[in-house]
């Protein structure tokens, strides 16, 4: 008790980051690159990883500061009361926009329900009456947003932080699309491949659909050509160990699914090949933002192979907006657009 009225009275508070990686591994494996070795002014470990909910170790960090968390394994410790959110401080919802799709959506709504969210700046000035300030990032956000916040917290009293650059592809990352036929993309990466330097950084080969992953690893297995793959259909401790791999340097080169654009450090990547064009300009900038990050040597790159003739139509509009320097279009979402239905909302209605 004393050491929670300490933290009280000198401003500390718990914080709980919510992350929107669909599996356990991914989370504990993106904590740890955070987070690993910080520490508070109070001396306790600020990290908490998958492990948190072992039975064996409930009680082994009864106060923790800093919580890193998949929505799932989140209401599940909730449901057990494993984990209280009574004095949280603050409550961070990482890359909003996938955070809210059906997958997510009800068990974010079950999570701010057990948090004692602010209605106005002012609750946060009293030590003694803790309330939790919501904090929303992302680069893009889904619509329906402000109806869901609305339901917790007061909107009118948000403040909007905005970079100039949002949703505007970055200058100093060179972007060359080749229109080519599907036959032959295999051929163009393995040349590609052949001819790099092999001290020119890491390479990240997207592709659209985990199948097209498995083969093309194959195909590189067979040219002898080292490598590692990623993709969602993998399991989860599979996928952390794979991605710490590529991250030491083990292997320079990645090929993936859109699993690997988001929420991932890849510092060391200098190039990105789109081997499957992406299906969204969204996708588009995750890929492309993968490269030319803080920390990263070098600006990068990023190739795309333009197979499709809807292909070409969003090449016209990164282009487009590259020579205006504007953002991309369609980025913008109205706040008025409900959330896409889930199974409850839909049995609701037809009741």
């Amino acid at each position: 008790m004393a050491e929670e009225n300490k933290r009280r009275r000198s401003g500390g508070g718990r914080v709980l980051v919510l992350l929107n990686l669909p599996k356990r591994g991914e989370a504990a494996f993106q904590a740890n690159e955070a987070g690993a070795g910080t520490k508070t002014e109070e001396g306790d470990a600020a990290l908490c990883s998958r492990t948190l909910w072992s039975r064996r170790q409930r009680c082994a960090e009864p106060s923790l500061d800093v919580l890193l968390a998949t929505p799932g394994a989140l209401c599940k410790a909730l449901r057990k009361r494993m984990v209280t959110l009574e004095q949280l401080s603050c409550l961070v919802l990482d890359e909003a926009d996938t955070l809210l799709d059906p997958t997510f959506v009800e068990l974010v709504e079950e999570v701010l329900a057990h948090a004692p969210l602010t209605c106005r700046p002012q609750d946060l000035a009293d030590p003694w009456d803790v309330k939790t300030q919501l904090v929303v990032v992302g680069a893009t956000f889904p619509g329906g947003l402000s109806r869901l916040l609305s339901k917790f917290s007061d909107i009118g009293h948000f403040v909007r932080l905005i970079s100039q650059s949002l949703h505007c592809l970055l200058p100093h990352i060179q972007q060359k699309f080749v229109r080519i036929k599907g036959r032959d993309k295999v051929s163009e990466l393995l040349q590609l491949i052949k001819v790099r330097n092999p001290s020119s950084g890491a390479l990240l080969v997207f592709c659209n659909k985990a199948p097209t992953v498995n083969w093309l690893s194959y195909i590189l297995d067979n040219h002898k050509i080292k490598h590692l793959r990623l993709q969602g259909q993998m399991p989860a401790a599979m996928r952390a160990g794979i991605f710490s791999a590529f991250q030491k340097g083990e292997k320079d080169i990645l090929v993936c699914t859109d699993l690997a654009s988001r929420g991932l450090d890849t510092s060391r990547v200098e190039l990105i090949v789109n081997y499957d064009f992406p299906d969204t300009l969204q996708d588009y900038l995750h890929r492309v933002g993968r490269v030319g990050r803080v920390g990263s040597q070098k600006p990068g790159s990023a190739i795309s192979y333009v197979t499709h003739l809807w292909d070409v139509d969003l090449v016209r509009k990164i282009e487009t907006a590259a020579r205006r320097r504007t953002s991309l279009p369609g980025m913008k979402t109205s706040i008025d657009e409900p959330l896409p239905e889930t199974d409850s909302t839909q049995t609701a209605k037809q009741q």
